[in-house]
């Protein structure tokens, strides 16, 4: 008896550790080199779009979120519905826990909503997303009102951009201390940051919605230079480059790696403020005009992004809610746009300071010099000064741009897949606005106060429409994200909010 007790114990631990081999030796880590992580590390709250949004994608959830093709998803949320037009009542799953492991639920929304809805929150760039919400309150432990102040046909696709953090964590160490402890529901949580928070390390967690298929663990680091980036995935010391130039396509499929091309509803522009210097040339709609017309966009596109990239019409791409498909790009046309400076009263042409925010070794960059070379051409004495991302996320909040004249800008329709988020930061709406026109504000309120999707969506092309009656920015071109991959990743994924890293699968 004593032996087949001996030889069952024994077969016990070899088993459990052929187990613990087993599962070891399936944990895949994923090395990622992201183009920068968020300046403000774990707090989603001051800045958005891409790079950011790979990493807190990774970390956190919304209670909706937009498919590729535009649609939106249940997340937290598994369902909703609208009591009257400005009161929504969202039922929250069920099965979600934090990365803590305190459970998820109704009161979980309206204590960071209440928090992000009140005055000391009003720095964060979130908060313009939802100023119209009102009151967030929990009725159950599992359903959760939101009543906003006016109605707002789409306010299930405006919640995928807010990230929910575990809230007593956040009030309990404040918004900066958060940032480097931060907590989520999302399918990683995070071991740690590296030196100088340039990197961070990030672990599955096993979240019900979004569990991870392949990748066991992350290691993200910060290689600002495209350049630099490229020649760390195929010096083997990463798996997957974010944001890789268009003209290193060539060069990397030769040594054997992958490349992905990831369509996104993004426009590069130069914004052209009208509210900054009641003397500026950028006030008058003939020079603003006249500056569209000076930069040869098919040549950015064809010879800068390869081909990759299209002259774009206006700030958004087919496939965007609002795209109005009657717009056409502005032909390049040089004397054309010296003979309207000449009419504005600009025969000597005149001094154009342009800030853009610093993406290093980037064709962003190259495009941008194009941009110097052809308005200069013009009689427009243009400087180009790129500026750090904090620096630049700075001016912009606060609209104080100094020494600046005109500044770089996405037209970013993700990860909505709807131009009213775009539209209004090119509008008098926008806290600190860069562009005022009076009648597209009338416009864009307007339609915030439809009733029906179809009556909507008409109202939001003439608004298109009517931006390019009154020229915000410079329009210059489409502006997809590649990455290139090495052979062990079969399959990648582009969401508009960033890097789908839990359906990643790695050999």
């Amino acid at each position: 008896m004593m032996y087949r007790k001996y030889f069952l114990s024994s077969f016990l631990i070899l088993i459990y550790f052929f187990n613990i081999n087993h599962s070891y030796s399936d944990q895949k880590t994923l090395r990622v080199g992201l183009s920068g992580l968020p300046p403000s590390l774990g707090n989603p709250y001051s800045s958005m779009g891409l790079p950011s949004g790979h990493f807190w994608r990774a970390m956190y959830d919304a209670l909706t979120t937009i498919s590729i093709t535009g649609e939106v998803l249940p997340a937290l949320a598994e369902r909703w519905s609208q009591i009257n037009n400005k009161t929504w009542l969202f039922t929250i799953r069920k099965d979600i826990f934090f990365h803590n492991n305190k459970s998820f639920n109704a009161y979980s929304v309206e204590n960071i909503f209440t928090y992000l809805i009140s005055k000391e929150a009003q720095h964060f760039y979130i908060s313009n997303e939802i100023k119209n919400i009102k009151n967030v309150k929990a009725i159950s432990e599992y359903k959760v009102e939101i009543t906003t102040h006016d109605p707002d046909l789409i306010l299930p696709r405006r919640l995928s951009l807010i990230m929910i953090p575990e809230y007593s964590q956040w009030n309990e160490l404040g918004p900066s201390e958060y940032s480097k402890r931060p907590i989520g529901t999302g399918p990683f949580h995070l071991i740690k940051w590296g030196k100088g928070n340039n990197s961070a390390i990030l672990k599955a967690f096993n979240n019900p919605m979004r569990s991870s298929k392949s990748i066991n663990r992350l290691d993200i680091k910060s290689i600002p230079n495209a350049l630099s980036r490229e020649q760390a995935l195929l010096a083997n010391d990463i798996d997957l480059a974010e944001n890789i130039n268009h003209d290193s396509i060539k060069h990397i499929e030769s040594m054997n790696h992958q490349i992905q091309l990831h369509n996104r509803s993004v426009i590069l522009s130069i914004a052209l403020p009208n509210t900054l210097d009641n003397k500026s040339p950028l006030t008058l709609y003939k020079v603003r005009e006249a500056l569209n017309y000076a930069v040869d966009k098919e040549s950015i596109s064809k010879h800068i992004f390869n081909g990759l990239v299209k002259p774009a019409s206006q700030g958004s791409l087919e496939g965007t809610v609002g795209y109005n498909a009657s717009l056409k790009p502005f032909p390049y046309n040089p004397t054309k746009a010296k003979e309207m400076l000449i009419d504005a009263g600009y025969t000597d042409g005149f001094n154009l300071n342009i800030a853009i925010l610093q993406t290093r070794g980037s064709a962003q960059e190259i495009a941008f010099q194009k941009v110097q070379q052809d308005l200069n051409s013009v009689g427009i004495r243009t400087i180009i000064k790129p500026l750090a991302p904090q620096d630049f996320i700075n001016r912009f909040l606060t609209n104080n741009w100094e020494e600046f004249n005109a500044f770089s800008l996405l037209w970013n329709n993700e990860p909505m897949r709807d131009v009213s988020r775009s539209i209004e930061y090119f509008s008098c709406l926008r806290p600190n606005p860069f562009f005022c026109d009076e009648e597209i504000t009338k416009l864009i309120k307007n339609s915030r106060l439809k009733s029906d999707h179809r009556s909507r969506i008409n109202d939001l092309k003439a608004i298109m429409r009517e931006l390019n009656n009154v020229l915000p920015s410079i329009l210059l071109t489409s502006q997809p994200l590649i990455t290139a991959t090495n052979k062990k990743i079969t399959y990648i994924k582009m969401e508009p909010s960033g890097l789908n890293f839990e359906d990643i699968i790695m050999e």
